[in-house]
């Protein structure tokens, strides 16, 4: 994050949470269209800490998707994550960031499909070809993802179980997380999880006791 984006957070965190809660939403939102990077990056960020209280910001945020500052966009997508499911109309835009240039933009707009959950399953197509992306990061949020929409995106258990082969060892650990948390619906996986407990992947034992119930 470019560091000119940092100092005014603290101030618009602390207003917004602190000071004025869930009461001081609309000033706010208002700052959100100010001329200033920064403070539509911070006005984004406290939004986020307030979670569900500033679900009236969701337009807002959405609108700021397409903010000319990837920060900002970052931020944004950020915020509706947390605000979580209250968020459930922000879906599209963010299937839209998931195709931007922005790595970060990418990773925070699948953590948000994360946080608003199942009510993002249309999501899950995206998803599923988002595991194969090169990057790391962007690859295992999308497990995360798919692992926080649960039983509704029981289509992906194939790329799952594939996954479970990566080279890479936090894509196997959360390819395993995601699976455990589909559960009975991810059966198929379980000679997969099997061999992963085996060789030591993190996360296997305990998604193939959420598959067989027993957790």
């Amino acid at each position: 994050m470019c560091h000119r984006f940092f100092i005014p957070v603290i101030f618009l965190a602390l207003c917004g949470v602190g000071c004025a809660g869930e009461e001081g939403v609309p000033a706010i939102i208002a700052a959100l269209k100010d001329k200033r990077g920064e403070v539509r990056y911070s006005a984004a960020y406290a939004l986020g800490q307030l979670g569900p209280d500033a679900k009236e910001a969701v337009p807002a945020l959405i609108a700021a998707l397409k903010d000319e500052h990837k920060e900002v966009r970052s931020s944004a997508a950020s915020a509706l994550g947390l605000i979580g499911p209250a968020a459930k109309e922000a879906v599209p835009a963010l299937i839209a960031a998931l195709k931007g240039d922005a790595i970060q933009v990418r990773r925070e707009a699948e953590s948000a499909l994360g946080g608003i959950g199942p009510a993002a399953k249309e999501v899950v197509p995206a998803l599923i070809a988002a595991l194969k992306d090169k990057d790391t990061g962007v690859s295992t949020n999308a497990a995360y993802a798919l692992g926080r929409i649960g039983p509704a995106a029981k289509e992906v258990v194939p790329a799952l179980i594939a996954a479970l082969k990566d080279e890479d060892e936090l894509a196997r650990e959360w390819a395993a997380y995601a699976l455990g948390e589909i559960g009975p619906a991810a059966k198929e996986a379980v000679t997969a999880l099997e061999e992963a407990a085996r060789d030591g992947v993190g996360g296997a034992e305990s998604a193939l006791k959420k598959i067989r119930g027993k957790q």
